[in-house]
C-alpha cells in the first residue's frame, strides 16, 4: 500500500535521511503493518504533489482532512485518526492583538495577512479569498510569523508544540486561546485502489488504539518538552 505525505510537516510526518518518520508513521505502522498485516510504502513530496499522486492513482492514500475536493476521488475512514482544535497564533506584541483575540469566526481572518504552507486544504476550502503568504515547509511559517512577515498562523497545537519543545519561538510567537475550527484527520484512499476495502477494519483498530491511549502516547512522545518547564 503506497501512501503519499507532505515531506516537511513535523512532528506529524517528515523526511529524514531518506526515511519518513513522525507521529503518522508510528500510528500507521501500528495499524497497517502490525494489526492488519499490510505492507506499506511511505513517500514524501511537496504536499500539493502528494495529493495529485493520490488523485492520479500513483499512490493509494494519504492522511488528511476530507475536504469536498478530496472526497471526489477518495473514500475516507469513518473514524478520525487524529483530531484537534485549530487555534490562532500571532507574533508577540502585535499592534492589533485585541482585534485578533476578538476573532469569532474564520471570516474575521480576512482582515489579516496569514501565513501557511502550500497545499493546506483547510485554508483553501474555508477562506479562498484570504491574504496568504505561502511557504514550502511548515517551519518556515513559524519563522515568518516570528519575524513579523504576517499577522496570523491558523493551526492545530501539535505542530507548534513540537517546534517549541525546546522553547524555540515561544518568546516571539503567542499561542492564543482563540479557536476557529475543529478538525478531524482521516485515512483517505483512492476510490479505485484495491485497499479501499480495508477501511472498516482500519476504523475498528483506530477505535481500540484510542481507547488504550496508544495514539495519545505517540503524540506525547514527540511534543513533550525535552527541557523541564520552570
Amino acid at each position: 500500500m503506497k501512501l503519499a505525505f507532505p515531506e516537511n510537516y513535523a512532528p506529524m510526518i517528515w523526511t529524514e535521511n531518506g526515511q519518513m518518520k513522525g507521529v503518522v508513521i508510528d500510528v500507521l505502522n501500528t495499524v497497517l503493518r502490525n494489526k492488519l498485516s499490510i505492507e506499506t510504502q511511505y513517500d514524501g513530496y511537496p504536499w500539493a504533489r502528494a495529493q495529485v499522486n493520490v488523485k492520479k492513482g500513483l499512490a493509494d492514500a494519504f492522511i488528511t482532512i476530507p475536504t469536498p475536493e478530496r472526497l471526489e476521488y477518495t473514500v475516507c475512514s469513518k473514524e478520525p485518526v487524529f483530531f484537534g482544535n485549530i487555534v490562532i497564533y500571532t507574533y508577540v506584541n502585535h499592534p492589533k492583538r485585541d482585534e485578533i483575540l476578538a476573532i469569532k469566526s474564520a471570516q474575521d481572518l480576512l482582515n489579516f495577512v496569514l501565513v501557511d504552507y502550500r497545499g493546506n486544504g483547510w485554508l483553501k476550502s474555508k477562506l479562498p479569498d484570504a491574504k496568504v503568504v505561502w511557504t514550502d515547509t511548515l517551519e518556515q511559517t513559524y519563522k515568518l510569523l516570528a519575524n513579523k512577515r504576517a499577522d496570523i498562523i491558523i493551526r492545530d497545537t501539535v505542530n507548534f508544540d513540537f517546534f517549541a519543545r525546546d522553547h524555540k519561538y515561544t518568546d516571539r510567537i503567542e499561542k492564543t486561546s482563540v479557536i476557529v475550527d475543529t478538525i478531524n484527520i482521516h485515512l483517505c484512499i483512492n476510490k479505485k485502489s484495491e485497499y479501499a476495502s480495508i477501511l472498516p477494519d482500519f476504523d475498528n483498530v483506530i477505535k481500540d488504539l484510542r481507547k488504550e491511549g496508544t495514539i495519545e502516547a505517540i503524540i506525547d512522545s514527540y511534543t513533550k518538552p525535552s527541557v523541564p518547564m520552570n
